[in-house]
């Protein structure tokens, strides 16, 4: 194991290291290093899946895109009446348009691109076995086939039917060889199933994963004055988190189970993730500091999140005035929709007291960044429990109830519980919580559910609301056909 350690950590310095060139894929891979090169020493695996991460951090990508911007617009988080520019378009849910159909691609492309990258990992794993050791190889092959199953599932949620609803319909291409342009198509429930195999097999590879020797949120810094939290101690720990690690993939499996309907296999991977005790709810302590030591998105629940030391720039474009040297203001591109009706006015609750500053989006914007790395959540512990609160609800309403009533102990001071549960109380947390994440359109999706918003105050689900069109350069060279 100490030699795997090793191994880990140079993974997460290149990690940091090319986080900071942002165009590590373009400049190594797309310029034709040699493979048999590039792949012919554990550390080449290593650069190879750092690359990965490092695309996924992106502007155009987790870091932005995918996130708080064009897929919490499609939640109908921003004000309606003071949108500007082509965001009009998604928050009408027009697809068609030019500008929306060149953003659907680049998603799209983004996607498969890391796709195909993680694909070529897995091929040379096989090629080149005789230069890594059992533990490396299992650890690069599981970290390579979670995150092959993570990114398809991001093109299930954007791009195919429902499963539950249409499980017979096309769904994704999915991509299983390094080189193949045309992946076959398959069915909303064979993507899934696909998906669930990969996390499978994945889960096996990382059953010697180095989290389960750490709990990541312990992790401290020794100093004359003792134990203390500190750039180095996150930077620590993030080596277990800003990663594909063996609980993100019971946490991915959880998802996936979700999706297809099967709520007690859900529970039972979520619950492996909460019973783990590598991550832990929010403590209030972690928030009750100064501005500049205020952990603003709960890095103790983070199971796996992306670094980019960027974010807090990409969050002030969207949310924040821009004032010219002559004094003119520009306001924000993405104004908030009325924050204090979201959290009910309730300056209890941290989301809303840390997350907005005077109905402004401040949740990706620290006062410093010296301590808390600049990072994206992509899953975190409060999922689980939400996840267990709506999967037990019809079947075992006590525990659902207990479930919401411990996540709000750990988000609202003095929290009162709840002794009664609707699934729009449900809903309605997921919105607090899930917000500038891009979590809470895949809820409204799942489940068919009428999105509070728009100029009526509540939009009507349909089925192109919920479905990405595919590229026209995936129906031209694909030969597919557009649903």
């Amino acid at each position: 194991m100490g030699n795997m350690k090793t191994k880990i950590s140079l993974i997460i310095a290149l990690f940091f290291t090319l986080s900071a060139c942002n165009n590590w894929l373009d400049i190594e891979l797309d310029n034709k290093v040699e493979d048999s090169k590039l792949f012919s020493t554990p550390e080449g695996f290593e650069e190879a899946l750092a690359g990965i991460y490092s695309s996924l951090s992106k502007q155009n990508m987790f870091g932005q895109t995918y996130t708080m911007e064009y897929i919490d617009i499609l939640a109908q988080y921003y004000s309606y009446s003071s949108i500007k520019s082509t965001y009009e378009y998604w928050k009408d849910y027009n697809y068609q348009n030019s500008g929306s159909k060149s953003t659907i691609s680049g998603i799209w492309n983004n996607l498969y691109s890391n796709i195909s990258q993680a694909n070529c990992i897995l091929e040379w794993a096989d090629k080149n076995a005789s230069v890594l050791s059992e533990s490396q190889r299992n650890q690069i092959r599981g970290e390579a086939l979670g995150l092959r199953a993570f990114l398809h599932f991001e093109v299930y949620r954007m791009f195919s039917p429902d499963v539950k609803r249409a499980p017979k319909a096309d769904g994704i291409p999915y991509n299983k060889e390094f080189g193949v342009s045309l992946p076959p198509m398959y069915s909303a429930e064979e993507t899934i199933q696909l998906i669930i195999n990969d996390l499978k097999e994945a889960e096996q590879c990382l059953q010697d994963d180095p989290i389960k020797d750490v709990v990541p949120y312990e992790i401290r810094t020794s100093t004359d004055q003792g134990e203390v939290i500190d750039a180095a101690a996150k930077d620590a720990a993030d080596q277990y988190i800003a990663r594909i690690n063996l609980y993100t993939v019971k946490a991915l499996l959880a998802r996936a189970y979700q999706a297809r309907g099967e709520n007690d296999l859900a529970i039972q991977k979520a619950q492996e993730v909460i019973d783990c005790g590598k991550f832990r709810l929010l403590e209030f302590s972690s928030i009750d500091q100064s501005e500049a030591l205020t952990d603003l998105t709960f890095s103790d629940e983070h199971i796996f999140s992306l670094r980019n030391s960027e974010i807090d720039t990409y969050a002030e474009i969207l949310f924040q005035d821009i004032v010219s040297s002559n004094g003119a203001v520009e306001k924000t591109a993405l104004p908030f929709s009325n924050a204090s009706t979201l959290y009910q006015g309730n300056n209890d609750d941290v989301r809303y007291s840390k997350w907005f500053n005077q109905g402004n989006f401040v949740k990706f914007i620290p006062d410093s960044t010296n301590v808390y790395p600049q990072k994206m959540p992509v899953i975190k512990l409060s999922e689980m429990y939400l996840l267990i609160t709506e999967c037990s609800y019809n079947t075992d309403p006590d525990k659902a109830l207990e479930y919401l009533n411990t996540l709000r102990d750990h988000r609202i001071r003095g929290n009162v519980h709840w002794t009664y549960l609707t699934k729009d109380y449900i809903y309605e947390e997921m919105r607090r919580e899930y917000v500038g994440e891009g979590q809470m359109w895949y809820v409204y999706k799942r489940n068919n559910l009428t999105i509070p918003g728009g100029l009526t105050g509540t939009i009507e689900p349909t089925e192109d609301m919920f479905i990405f069109p595919l590229p026209d350069a995936e129906i031209e060279d694909g030969h597919r056909t557009q649903r």
